[in-house]
């Protein structure tokens, strides 16, 4: 699972998702309304059909529909089946709203995506909601053929009627009821009248049911995770992870990052892209801000290795000093990982740190990540940035998970002709989820960058060249 914080993004596999909202029980929590909000390219709903909620279940595509949770008073349930989300359909908001109270009144509310097997595929809990009476929990957006998703964690004090006229739907009012009259007038049939009216929504037959809504896990506040679909296979036996390596660890005399002496020369080899520098690397122990002022610009390496068992987030910032690229998110025990990371131009690298124990971040040349070759398997764990300078070929990746269930994702970037990640043609290779991926996938011909990313678990990789 991806646990994400606000600011932050990863990505989704490309399958029907199951979209928990929920908060923890409480006496004092106000009745919640989750839905669905569709926005295409100018971030802009097509009309009142494009809001997916209690009132309107169903999408008019099919691909989007809600339902309550039957098990759970406090969860609702999205449905998006991103496969078959109409082409025009660039980004699905999640979002919800009081009915009479606020979004701060409520306990942990969460928003959690799960693929059809039951895998948590990410997760985010707002923290800092105060007098908001509705509020985006997140949105779903396409990138490069695939999809991620964005906890963005914005509230509006102003309600619902608020939050959607800033997409294009016009909210009024419930009307005011009539004067009594002497003729009865018969109970509504419905239990729970939804709180406001949207223009050109009107309440329609539920949609076919859900197949029976998971029971809360055990434990509190872990999250709500449905049953698999099907027994899991049994998982193979543990792949021998391959050590990072990293650079040797001076003793640090406090919190604060220590700079460390480089390790070992470059090694430029026939890899032409990055700039060439001596690697150094930053000790240091919880959470920091770093700045990596000895790298010349350009993209680099970057090397992490973690202490102990506990959730560890990276986070490039851009010139406004806030998050704008998740480089590690990891649950890993001993985490160790790379990745491919470029500052923003005219500008050192700065990173943020959420981390619990000692880390260690070293900075490399891109040419000194490992390369792919044909007939050669590669082993790991973790994230990984590697490199391919060979022909056409295929690429079999089998990933054997860690963390109970997680995203499997591989970026393609032909760098060639290119002095940035960003400039560089962009391919989505691999994107599953489950405690066992095997995927195959083609590969162009290089020099090609690859990031591995959301690995959260020992992997093996084997090329073939066509």
């Amino acid at each position: 699972m991806s646990h994400i914080a606000k600011g932050a993004n990863s990505y989704v596999p490309t399958v029907a998702l199951r979209v928990a909202v929920r908060h923890e029980p409480h006496p004092a929590a106000p009745q919640v309304e989750a839905a669905a909000l569709l926005l295409d390219a100018d971030g802009r709903a097509r009309g009142g059909t494009d809001v997916v909620f209690q009132g309107r279940p169903l999408h008019p595509s099919a691909a989007v529909r809600h339902a309550r949770d039957a098990h759970d008073a406090c969860a609702q349930w999205l449905e998006l089946d991103l496969p078959h989300i109409e082409p025009e359909i660039e980004r699905v908001l999640v979002l919800c709203s009081t009915d009479a109270g606020t979004v701060g009144a409520l306990t942990q509310p969460t928003v959690e995506a799960f693929a059809p097997n039951g895998v948590s595929v990410v997760r985010y809990t707002v923290t800092d909601a105060t007098t908001e009476t509705a509020f985006v929990f997140g949105e779903f957006y396409r990138r490069a053929g695939g999809w991620k998703f964005r906890a963005v964690g914005q509230g509006y004090a102003c309600g619902l009627a608020g939050l959607t006229s800033d997409y294009g739907i016009e909210v009024t009012a419930a009307p005011t009821p009539a004067p009594p009259t002497p003729t009865p007038v018969p109970a509504p049939l419905s239990p729970s009248p939804v709180p406001v009216l949207l223009t050109g929504v009107s309440k329609t037959s539920d949609p076919p049911p859900f197949p029976p809504s998971p029971p809360v896990s055990a434990g509190g506040p872990a999250p709500l995770a449905p049953a698999p679909l099907a027994p899991a296979p049994l998982a193979p036996a543990p792949l021998a992870p391959a050590p990072l390596a990293p650079a040797p660890l001076a003793p640090a005399a406090s919190l604060a990052p220590a700079l460390l002496v480089p390790d070992h020369p470059h090694s430029a080899g026939a890899w032409a892209f990055g700039p060439l520098f001596e690697p150094y690397a930053i000790e240091g122990k919880g959470r920091q801000v770093v700045t990596a002022d000895r790298i010349p610009p350009g993209p680099v390496l970057v090397e992490m290795t973690h202490e102990g068992e506990d959730y560890l987030c990276v986070e490039r910032l851009n010139r406004h000093n806030k998050d704008d690229q998740l480089v590690f998110n990891s649950t890993l025990k001993d985490f160790r990982g790379r990745a491919a990371v470029e500052p923003e131009e005219g500008r050192p690298l700065r990173l943020r740190i959420q981390a619990s124990h000692r880390w260690t971040l070293t900075f490399r040349p891109l040419a000194d990540a490992r390369r792919l070759e044909s007939g050669r398997e590669l082993t790991g764990r973790g994230p990984e940035a590697l490199l391919y300078t060979g022909p056409v070929a295929d690429l079999k990746v089998r990933l054997r998970d860690e963390t109970g269930g997680s995203l499997c994702c591989m970026y393609g970037y032909e760098v060639a002709g290119h002095t940035s990640i960003a400039e560089a043609p962009e391919s989505l290779l691999v994107n599953e989820a489950g405690r066992g991926a095997r995927v195959s996938t083609p590969l162009p011909a290089g020099p090609l960058l690859l990031r591995f990313i959301d690995a959260e678990g020992s992997w093996r990789m084997k090329l073939r060249t066509v």
